[in-house]
């Protein structure tokens, strides 16, 4: 019964490419249709790239898209009312399951193509043109690899469907993908892992072209990424190139997610003066500067007794931030309390050391030069010396 219906089905497709070819036997009228809608899509093409010197570039592929689908769709109608193919085009099932000539899956191939390359400038207008909600919420490199994510998704269904369309065994395809899958993923191990993890830093968002970070040891301004790297521009001018794995891995610190910064110093008083007095003095030369934020407001808060010293830590932000605007704020701070301590004669101690001097001996004597001198005239000539500790 099979092999019955396999000679139908052979039978069917014979008598259907005899009629196609029967139908153009005036090929000259076809090649006259064929030439004139490729002229036509040329002129189109050239104009859709003169159209982006006016208007948006994704809109401009939009409309080029259009004009070439619907110019496709009226040369295939043609054609397909010349070789008087009607009634079999409409039945679509019936083309793919008995097959009726090469003419006809050739203008469907076209056509899918057509459709695909219009479907792509649709999504890249949708996912990378204009000022939308969705271009707000995501950042411009997740629009950008969702788009080639779908861009990449729409050719494997394309070419899947043409595939069928030429009678190929998907199954076999699939199995010899799968075998080359394998072995490619052995091969390129590293590679597929940075870009696994490029898509993990597209997910997670930790930064985006532009912001100040610290990656691990490297600190410096997001220049590029890509699905395979990062690419980040350091304070001393250098450009670094970090493999997406490497930065998944790695402690990262974004300083301009927030818009502002928290910077803090350390300034130490002396034991005699009032903590609560040079509190209240450095918060004042903080709070004049303009490169300090006035909200958050800055503090000062006393952290610990030190050797010498009791520690006032000072904590400012600074909104934008940037290394030149956190330098600028950190010497405009220092300046500004330094100063004000001077004028309240409020004292930065030196390092000191106190010694004192066990019971048992005596403790420290101090001896002067002259009582030097008076102890020892009896006992012949001695060297001078300073002042010192005995």
């Amino acid at each position: 019964m099979l092999y019955a219906h396999d000679e139908y089905v052979t039978e069917i497709m014979d008598s259907l490419l005899l009629s196609v070819l029967q139908r153009t036997t005036d090929p000259i009228g076809t090649l006259i249709i064929i030439g004139s809608a490729t002229a036509i899509g040329v002129v189109i093409w050239i104009l859709g790239t003169r159209l982006k010197t006016r208007v948006q570039s994704a809109n401009a592929e939009v409309i080029r898209a259009g004009l070439i689908l619907l110019l496709t769709a009226v040369a295939a109608g043609v054609l397909v009312i010349r070789w008087n193919a009607t009634g079999t085009a409409l039945s679509i099932i019936g083309v793919l399951e008995f097959g009726i000539g090469v003419g006809i899956r050739i203008l469907l191939t076209i056509l899918l193509a057509v459709v695909v390359y219009t479907f792509t400038r649709i999504l890249k207008r949708l996912l990378l043109g204009g000022n939308s909600s969705a271009s707000r919420v995501t950042s411009e490199h997740q629009r950008r690899v969702s788009f080639y994510i779908s861009q990449v998704a729409v050719y494997i269904f394309a070419v899947f469907g043409l595939l069928s369309l030429w009678g190929v065994r998907l199954a076999d395809l699939l199995l010899g993908a799968g075998v080359l899958g394998i072995v490619l993923g052995f091969a390129a191990q590293e590679t597929l892992g940075s870009i696994l993890a490029g898509f993990i830093l597209m997910l997670s968002r930790p930064f985006a072209v532009g912001d100040w970070v610290r990656i691990g040891e490297h600190e410096g301004f997001i220049t590029e990424i890509t699905i395979n790297n990062v690419r980040l521009r350091n304070l001393d001018g250098e450009h670094v190139v970090l493999p997406n794995e490497a930065v998944n891995n790695r402690t990262i610190i974004n300083r301009s997610l927030e818009g502002k910064l928290r910077l803090r110093l350390e300034v130490g008083i002396d034991y005699e003066v009032d903590p609560s007095h040079a509190e209240t003095v450095a918060l004042d030369a903080i709070s004049r500067l303009d490169a300090v934020m006035s909200q958050p407001a800055p503090q000062v808060l006393p952290v610990r007794f030190d050797d010498s010293a009791i520690v006032l830590e000072l904590r400012f932000w600074i909104d934008s931030p940037m290394p030149q605007r956190k330098w600028r704020a950190i010497q405009s701070v220092v300046h500004n309390v330094k100063s004000a301590f001077r004028e309240e004669g409020i004292k930065i101690p030196f390092p000191q050391r106190e010694l004192t001097g066990r019971s048992e001996t005596g403790g420290f004597r101090i001896v002067d030069s002259e009582s030097r001198r008076s102890s020892q005239a009896g006992a012949g000539p001695q060297t001078s010396s300073s002042d010192r500790v005995e």
